[in-house]
């Protein structure tokens, strides 16, 4: 196993091109198609990998690369398959987008193509309109029509459309106030559950500390125990996405359970926060890197062979439909 560029890469297969042949799997970070390659060289990650490594697996493939990347298309790929999810919209419609604010009254509106909280707001009602918050500062937010990118003036926000809202999920103490809800965090090795850590913050001094994420000031730490239902419902959402390595990450109510929010990998667009290694309590069983370079050294598993069976079809038996998927508010 050894670290390569992908302009080591590139300058390798022009010496040798059987070389790179060779490589059985490929793991991959963050990298940009370089402008200066072959002509023949694609011009799309997924593309130039393939050309350069032939044959070899791809851990993860670049399908579940993009999927993580594009929530919107990730939360619909949940939606489609059962995964509990905060009720969620998708819409280039202004009206829709506020109503679904004066629903639920706290929504939280995420950048489509973002990590680490950037980008997201925390939208409530107004007497005039509609606020929202980021890094503890306070806007007026005005939705507009596609076209532009979001622009701040003072303290007047304009954002385009598409506008991908979701509920915030939260706990009311008793009394009767708004708390946080636990953000957990599954980190998945081989399709395995391998530990969990927790986002938190210590203080909650606005309404936009409820964006929490390590980028933006919030804490981490190792979590030991989360109940057998949030680990069906990590390996769940990381199944259905073919994420075999990253993190999912996950919101937990006391009063509504748990929903999935986000799953993450190290590819092409972004890698995976790894602040958890500074903690004092970080030890082996938390190596998240060494337990990715087992997986990809490791031998492939046998393949057992299996007797085949005929079955014959009775003449009345007729087509069979599954119960179509319970639909949340999304893309309404």
């Amino acid at each position: 196993m050894f670290p390569l560029t992908i302009e080591r890469a590139l300058a390798e297969h022009a010496r040798s091109p059987s070389r790179l042949a060779q490589v059985s799997r490929v793991y991959v970070l963050p990298f940009d198609v370089p402008a200066a390659r072959p002509a023949e060289a694609p011009d799309t990650p997924a593309a130039l990998v393939r050309w350069l490594f032939g044959k070899a697996e791809v851990v993860n493939g670049f399908d579940t690369h993009e999927i993580c990347w594009d929530k919107p298309g990730l939360v619909e790929r949940w939606l489609n398959r059962g995964v509990a999810l905060p009720d969620s919209l998708l819409s280039t419609s202004i009206e829709e987008a506020t109503a679904f604010v004066r629903e639920h009254e706290w929504v939280l509106l995420k950048h489509p193509r973002s990590c680490g909280g950037h980008g997201h707001y925390l939208v409530s009602r107004a007497a005039d309109g509609l606020v929202a918050e980021a890094r503890r500062q306070r806007y007026e937010l005005e939705l507009v029509p596609a076209g532009a990118r979001p622009q701040i003036r003072g303290r007047l926000l304009r954002y385009p459309a598409p506008f991908f809202l979701q509920r915030l999920v939260a706990d009311v103490n008793a009394r009767g106030v708004l708390k946080p809800a636990q953000l957990l965090r599954a980190y998945i090795v081989d399709g395995q559950l391998a530990f969990w850590t927790e986002r938190y913050r210590p203080h909650h001094r606005s309404a936009s500390d409820w964006v929490v994420a390590t980028g933006l000031g919030a804490k981490c730490r190792f979590v030991f125990s989360v109940g057998e239902e949030v680990q069906k419902l990590a390996l769940r959402a990381a199944e259905v996405v073919d994420l075999r390595v990253g993190v999912v990450d996950l919101i937990r109510s006391s009063t509504e359970g748990a929903y999935a929010l986000a799953a993450y990998t190290d590819g092409h667009h972004m890698i995976i926060d790894r602040e958890f290694k500074q903690l004092p309590e970080f030890r082996d069983m938390f190596d998240f890197d060494r337990m990715i370079a087992e997986l990809l050294v490791a031998e492939p598993a046998p393949v057992e062979a299996r007797a085949t069976t005929f079955v014959k079809k009775r003449e009345n038996d007729g087509p069979r439909r599954g119960r179509p998927p319970q639909r949340r508010a999304y893309d309404r």
